[in-house]
């Protein structure tokens, strides 16, 4: 059964107020019993992963990832998930880190402990999930939450040398696009040389934000696709191109096999990152919509897309047009003064090129904050960022100059946008938005993790109707989750006020106490 609370912003009644948020605590904590009886009725279990790669979706092994590439003792790129574990791997060979500084040395220790599990091969591992949520939420961020009201699933996975293959279901009630049973997450690869290559719904994550990605976010479901990706990230040997550092490659095919105005469209994408210096990664990405019914779908049409040839008006024509095309660039700097524990990051992307020119232009942008260190008095760490990020598009070399309304994520052709089966490809605010958020990682001595975040998002700025979001409205939201570790698996619940009003004659204004839970047997 799903409970659902709602705590109305006109009522008067605080008494009762106080009563749900009672109740809602009652139920975790009965859900969190529940959950360990399971556990210790299935001692049996043998826990174990057998995967080639990390899924987007666990703050707290990204936190641990990046604490260890921040302190310099991980030197691969982070910032294009998923993640090669042979990769993780392969750089922390003969790592040590002292006692002396026990937080970099638990997360080296959990990291460890997770590549042991992967490491096993010809191993056949089975896991179940589920999940219960009161009202999923439209705009998700990195941390994996339940996308509708409930969910039971289960993959079978097994790992060789050189071929790995995980067969995942998930049935799902009340779906937002009608799919009741998903096979998200099931791939079959094979490592060909220093190359992964792979087919099936594995999901991705491209770029430096914590609560949305401008270009590729796990924000929507992922499509049946093949990719290739570069497994171990080590430098050029030749003198010219070693200055580069370590460097990753990656690229994917994905079919769009949801009801779209043009059907059966294709989603291609291509993603480089760098790392020249130490503390520094600089990633380059571009995706493109081309193909589907009355649109040309051969050779010589992917090549106009790689080259560019398709800005209508400006380089091609329109029946000539191969697709519609982001790209751009994101960057995240650890700073080198002293023993400053922050990063900066950003994420610049470009819906089309300049007017009568090759140059990319109509920028989204994104900035961040990262901040990371001990909670004073527990022996507790965090790492913590501050975000912003504007979707509508604004013209000029650098993206500061005047805006241009109802551009990101819309296209004249592929009439549906940049969204796949009711939710956006890249950052879950859609087109003319604005987000501006704060959120930190808490985790204790056990690994155990708590999630906290604050965001202020002003939706749909022009008023114009999208797939997404009908009308202009204001949201304001404070979450919280906390992830127990168990010898099985983990125990997650989170809670979420929000506050919403729509900026419309007669617009609604509501407050609303949702509640999400889920555990992974892993």
């Amino acid at each position: 059964m799903l409970w659902v609370l709602h705590l109305q912003s006109d009522s008067d009644c605080s008494r009762c107020q106080y009563a749900s948020w009672i109740l809602f605590f009652v139920m975790a904590k009965c859900f969190l019993n529940i959950l360990v009886f399971i556990a210790l009725v299935c001692l049996s279990y043998k826990p174990a992963f057998s995967e080639p790669w990390l899924s987007p979706g666990d703050m707290l092994v990204r936190s641990d990832l990046q604490l260890l590439a921040d302190e310099g003792l991980l030197k691969v790129p982070l910032n294009t998930w998923p993640i090669s574990l042979a990769n993780v791997d392969a750089s922390l060979v003969g790592v040590n880190v002292s006692q002396e500084n026990p937080l970099v040395a638990r997360a080296l220790q959990r990291i460890r402990g997770r590549l042991n599990n992967e490491s096993r091969t010809n191993e056949v591992v089975v896991r179940s999930y589920v999940g219960v949520s009161s009202k999923p939420g439209t705009v998700r961020t990195f941390e994996y939450t339940p996308r509708e009201e409930s969910e039971v699933g289960g993959a079978i996975s097994w790992m060789g040398r050189r071929f790995a293959i995980k067969a995942q279901g998930t049935r799902v009630w009340n779906p937002l696009d009608k799919d009741s049973f998903r096979p998200d997450g099931s791939y079959i690869g094979a490592v060909v040389g220093n190359w992964m290559l792979a087919a099936g719904y594995p999901e991705r994550w491209w770029g430096p934000g914590w609560d949305g990605s401008l270009i590729l976010s796990t924000n929507a479901r992922p499509g049946p696709q093949f990719s290739i990706k570069r497994n171990i990230t080590m430098p050029f040997n030749s003198s010219w191109l070693k200055w580069i550092g370590p460097w990753s490659l990656t690229s994917f095919s994905e079919q769009l096999d949801d009801d779209r105005f043009l059907k059966d469209a294709m989603l291609f994408g291509m993603r480089m990152t760098v790392m020249p210096a130490d503390g520094l990664e600089i990633g380059l990405s571009r995706t493109a919509q081309w193909c589907g019914t009355g649109r040309s779908c051969d050779a010589s049409t992917f090549v106009d897309l790689l080259l560019g040839h398709d800005n209508e008006g400006v380089n091609v024509s329109w029946d000539q047009e191969p697709g519609n095309q982001l790209a751009g660039v994101d960057l995240r700097w650890v700073s080198p003064v002293g023993d400053s524990s922050y990063a900066t990051y950003l994420q610049w992307i470009g819906e089309d090129t300049r007017q009568g020119g090759p140059e990319i232009g109509s920028w989204l942008r994104q900035l961040g904050l990262e901040f990371w260190g001990t909670i004073p008095g527990l022996n507790w760490q965090h790492r913590s960022h501050i975000e912003w990020t504007d979707t509508t598009c604004r013209e000029g070399g650098i993206g500061f100059s005047k805006r241009k309304l109802n551009c990101a994520y819309n296209h004249a052709r592929y009439r549906t946008g940049y969204r796949y089966r009711g939710r956006t490809i890249g950052h879950g605010i859609d087109s003319d938005s604005l987000s501006s958020s704060i959120g930190s990682t808490l985790i204790d001595s056990k690994g155990n993790s708590m999630n906290l975040l604050a965001r202020y998002m002003d939706i749909n700025r022009d008023g114009q109707e999208n797939p997404v979001f009908s009308v202009k409205q204001k949201i304001s939201e404070m979450s919280f989750s906390y992830n127990r570790r168990f010898n099985l698996g983990t125990a997650s619940i989170g809670i979420i006020y929000s506050h919403l009003r729509e900026r419309v004659v007669g617009g609604s204004t509501k407050a609303d106490i949702e509640w999400w839970a889920s555990f992974q047997m892993n």
